[in-house]
């Protein structure tokens, strides 16, 4: 008998040890996750893509696509509805809800099988964060002891909403409010007690209760929500019988709206895209930026981080610039085109359109491209030569010839169409696009020096230091020329641009914000020379269909064999550079709407219509200006008129474009302009090139047409011989109209300029216009003590130019 009672004391303190030792585990959870885990948690949440007006334009998420609210932002419906169905003694109980427990398990006794459940909406919750979804007796009772652990850290409230924006209601919505926003296109504080009621009815298995999967069975469950709600009061029995009378059903006027198709933003996509590609390199290249997400990857931050990323996207523009393309490009068959737009001040992209259609072609022509720019490259070559002390005013000769290199190099080259200008300076070779006088250029300053000038102004992509980069042999993207000629609106400073200002995670804490940062890379009198030349080339050389009312300047560019054609073009205010051709090879635009395609057709006119209306409203402001004067012998030989740009004869009231010129005295036109009349009668111009004046002028009156003579240096012309004329021999014409001849006068005389550096801008003055040259004049900031004083001039003192020709003297100021 004593040894029974020793063995039942045994049993008995065996048990009651065992008994206190569970009991003291369960209350302490010694061995399970820590809850403090819970601190760094980060549930999935969906990113945002934001407009610069604060337009949401893409939403990226991974599986889970999630926002989380807090607890005011749910209508009590849904928290009611929750709670009847899920956990009726939620706010009775401590976690563990001993009483279902007790319940569930005689009903499941009775019943022979599992019928019933006992878990909390804080046992959920664990299992779901902490636990996983492992079906055993031990992980509920670990469930159980977190649950409680739970319950003594966060208050109910807090859990039920910790809750309600983890639990997954299907169609990939995890959280209340994506499901609200999918299942209804309402947010979670604005739904009805049936909606609410139909919400809590899918958490319990949301693939079979789904409404759009089994809507039988999902109102079925809703129902009983409704039933749950009205016996704990929650809802009177007339507001349950009001909202079981609404069917489930899916459609745009039922109760439930159809789910979203999945596809790229339908706004600007690939901009979207370029800004995904710039948050991974952003992540990706900032290990402190990446360790406030925990392990994540830069995907995952991306898609599961919840970021809100503020870009400066313009919607009007990015509008502006899709229909400048689609308007323009209109046909089958027709080419692609890719435009971008860039604030020159901040370096903010404003627009990009990377295709005509992201849905047939992903590829991101505007920032990913690779295309040969052609002349609009030479803006690089001139701003080069301006910065190394060439005056625009050098002339050149423009004959096509085969040009030699210091490193054996050589380089046959000519210009469009086999014309030829005779010797003109580096202006006109500008405005007129002269290829040979560029090839010559880049001879004498360097590839070296032009391709480092490109990149310091924005050229990105490689460019290789070759003397055919001064035609665009190299590759670039619209991109890039936009940020590039960018430079030169904003008076030499370069802006790198971006598409982001500033990343928040969900709760609105800053993680990153954009501040500009300006760079000088081109002197500022050099800017407004190369401002002043690619104004003109605007106004009345290759780019005239891109003319706006307002200070503007570009330049055009086109491949040799038609297969790409460019227009970069800027005001003080934007920078835009727009891209024609075909994305999916080199193919000829010969027959594009019955015309060839050059950088001053289809390109300027996408770029006049996007910056009509992208400036639409805002005040036209002026590049700086440049004071140009003549000493008092050389002004009364020169004399400004008024001419039509199309015939360059004197203008009249029919003519639709004009402009004003200075020529010497005598060589200005003196008819009227008689193209805009009503004269119909055509003739055909002819070819007097290699005339001798005489012959030339004879021939062009004879069919009807009225010549003016211009006479030029040439080393390569006899003098007295036509080195050139325009229009070229074989257009067709209206009678009366102007042909011009450029007239060879031997080789140039060079004089030597005299240098004026030092000296007041008055006796600058002076001295240059007495050793036989015009001037020009820039002011740049400077010392006070160098205010009013010759800091710098082009062409240098002691260089050899050709008598009246311009040297252009930058003048300090305060």
């Amino acid at each position: 008998m004593r040894v029974l009672l020793r063995i039942g004391l045994i049993v008995f303190l065996c048990l009651a040890l065992m008994t206190g030792g569970f009991l003291f585990w369960f209350y302490t959870g010694i061995g399970l996750p820590r809850l403090e885990s819970l601190g760094k948690l980060r549930l999935d949440q969906t990113s945002k893509i934001i407009a610069a007006d604060g337009a949401v334009i893409a939403e990226l998420h991974g599986e889970q696509n999630r926002e989380n609210v807090s607890l005011d932002q749910i209508c009590e419906d849904l928290r009611n509805a929750v709670i009847s169905i899920e956990d009726e003694r939620f706010y009775q109980h401590g976690g563990v809800d001993w009483e279902a427990i007790a319940r569930a398990f005689w009903t499941n006794v009775v019943q022979g099988q599992v019928v019933q459940g006992a878990s909390t909406i804080t046992q959920q919750y664990v299992k779901n964060t902490l636990t996983g979804k492992e079906r055993t007796y031990w992980r509920k009772v670990e469930e159980a002891s977190l649950a409680f652990q739970l319950e003594r850290k966060y208050s109910k409230d807090k859990i039920l909403e910790m809750y309600l924006n983890d639990v997954y209601f299907g169609q990939g919505c995890y959280g209340v409010k994506k499901a609200s926003e999918v299942f209804f296109h309402k947010q979670p504080s604005e739904l009805s007690l049936g909606e609410s009621a139909l919400l809590a009815a899918v958490i319990r298995i949301p693939n079979y209760y789904s409404p759009y999967l089994n809507p039988g069975a999902a109102e079925t469950r809703r129902n009983l929500v409704l039933d749950k709600m009205r016996d704990l009061g929650y809802i009177t029995a007339a507001e349950a019988a009001e909202a079981k009378a609404q069917p489930v059903e899916v459609g745009e006027d039922k109760l439930v709206k159809p789910v979203p198709e999945e596809r790229p933003s339908a706004t600007a996509p690939y901009f979207v895209e370029y800004v995904k590609k710039y948050l991974y390199n952003l992540f990706a290249g900032d290990q402190n930026l990446r360790a406030r997400f925990g392990n994540l990857s830069p995907d995952d931050i991306i898609f599961r981080g919840g970021l809100r990323v503020y870009t400066t996207i313009d919607l009007d523009m990015q509008r502006y610039a899709e229909e400048a393309i689609a308007s323009t490009l209109d046909q089958p068959g027709d080419p692609g085109a890719a435009l971008c737009a860039v604030d020159p001040r901040t370096g903010e992209i404003k627009a990009m359109v990377g295709g005509k259609d992201y849905s047939e072609q992903q590829y991101n022509i505007a920032a990913q491209g690779g295309r040969q720019p052609g002349s609009a490259f030479k803006a690089f070559v001139l701003t080069t030569a301006i910065s190394n002390g060439i005056s625009p005013y050098k002339t050149y000769d423009s004959s096509p010839t085969t040009l030699e290199f210091p490193d054996g190099t050589k380089w046959k080259v000519g210009n469009a169409e086999g014309s030829s200008y005779g010797t003109i300076n580096v202006y006109t070779a500008t405005v007129r696009s002269v290829n040979v006088v560029y090839a010559r250029l880049i001879r004498d300053v360097g590839p070296q020096r032009v391709a480092q000038m490109a990149q310091a102004m924005g050229i990105k992509s490689n460019i290789p230091p070759y003397p055919s980069i001064a035609l665009g042999s190299c590759e670039v993207n619209p991109l890039e020329m936009a940020s590039a000629f960018g430079t030169l609106a904003n008076n030499g400073v370069y802006v790198p641009p971006t598409c982001v200002l500033k990343i928040t995670d969900a709760d609105g804490e800053v993680l990153f914000e954009h501040t500009p940062k300006g760079k000088r890379v081109v002197r500022e009198d050099v800017a407004a020379v190369v401002n002043s030349i690619l104004q003109d080339a605007v106004r009345h050389g290759t780019g005239r269909a891109a003319r706006i009312d307002r200070p503007q300047a570009g330049k055009t560019g086109t491949t040799d064999n038609y297969a790409d054609a460019w227009f970069c073009g800027y005001t003080p205010d934007l920078s835009a550079a727009v891209w024609v051709g075909y994305p999916q090879g080199l193919v000829p635009m010969r027959s594009v709407h019955g015309i060839t395609v050059y950088g001053g057709t289809f390109p300027a006119q996408i770029w006049k219509k996007f910056m009509q209306k992208a400036l639409e409203g805002v005040t036209a402001s002026e590049f700086p200006k440049a004071e140009f004067g003549y000493g008092e012998e050389e002004e009364s030989e020169w004399v400004t008129v008024t001419i039509c740009s199309e015939s360059g004869l004197l203008a009249t009231s029919l003519c639709p474009h004009t402009e004003s010129r200075t020529f010497r005295r005598g060589e200005e036109p003196t008819q009227q302009c008689t193209i805009h009349n009503n004269q119909n009668q055509r003739v055909t111009v002819p070819g007097v090139t290699g005339m001798s004046e005489g012959e030339a002028v004879a021939a062009i009156r004879g069919v009807g047409l009225n010549p003016v003579v211009s006479y030029i240096y040439s080393s390569t012309v006899a003098k007295g011989k036509v080195t050139g004329q325009s229009p070229l021999a074989g257009t067709t014409v209206t009678a009366g109209s102007t042909v011009s001849i450029t007239v060879s006068q031997g080789a140039s005389p060079q004089a030597s300029v005299p240098s004026v550096v030092g000296m007041s801008e008055t006796a600058a003055k002076e001295a240059l216009t007495g050793a036989g040259f015009t001037y020009k004049v820039v002011y740049s900031p400077s010392d006070p003590s160098l205010a009013g004083t010759v800091i710098s001039q082009f062409p240098g003192g002691g260089a050899s130019a050709s008598p009246g020709a311009q040297v252009i003297i930058t003048v300090g100021k305060t």
